[in-house]
């Protein structure tokens, strides 16, 4: 595949996460460059971070930041705050949070947007979760459209940019759930997405292991 260099942008992807790889893979595929890095945390017991795609660029959370077009943060949720704070000045940049807020027993809900915009002062800042394979699920609370992508967060260019660049992974159905006034309710949303998912993930290894 010949890569469109003339589209080309410079994403930062951070976090040590199925989501991260998958997503750096899509976007190099699409001609972007990535830059990958992890928290201290998510480093330790991890792969080693190397790989033969030239378009992956393996550094620190600050160096990454600091030579994206925009930032992509898929990290657990309690990583976010270090992630902010390593940061730098990203004042200027889209900032868009993929982490999924989902306290266990120890735990308690952590605003992420909020954090991320009393750390590092920026305003271009949207929250994202995936419905993939549970839109029709959702379907009615969208006014009975189709949705693959949920978007919620008080920046217009944050959301602009989170929907061209999720279309260049061939997602082009989304539903704007507000503004960060509703990011305790979008948390609800990523809660029960992720309760089916599970549900889902255990009635096809039920389904499996009678048939064997």
């Amino acid at each position: 595949m010949e890569y469109r260099s003339y589209v080309s942008l410079n994403i930062a992807i951070i976090g040590n996460t199925k989501m991260s790889h998958a997503l750096s893979s899509a976007f190099t595929n699409v001609g972007h460059r990535v830059f990958m890095a992890n928290t201290e945390r998510e480093m330790v017991g991890s792969s080693s971070m190397s790989g033969n795609n030239n378009h992956i660029q393996y550094c620190s959370i600050e160096d990454a930041a600091a030579a994206a077009d925009f930032i992509m943060i898929c990290t657990p949720a309690s990583d976010v705050r270090e992630v902010a704070y390593w940061l730098g000045d990203v004042r200027r940049k889209v900032i868009i949070d993929l982490t999924v807020n989902v306290p266990n027993g120890n735990t308690t809900n952590i605003n992420t947007v909020g954090a991320i915009n009393a750390i590092t002062g920026s305003e271009h800042i949207v929250k994202l979760l995936s419905l993939y394979n549970h839109e029709q699920l959702f379907k009615p609370l969208f006014g009975g459209k189709p949705a693959q992508v949920v978007l919620a967060g008080d920046s217009r260019k944050a959301k602009e940019m989170a929907k061209i660049i999720c279309k260049e992974l061939e997602i082009d159905k989304f539903h704007d759930f507000g503004g960060t006034e509703n990011i305790a309710l979008f948390d609800e949303l990523s809660k029960c997405c992720r309760s089916m998912i599970k549900v889902n993930y255990a009635q096809k290894q039920t389904a499996t292991a009678s048939k064997r």
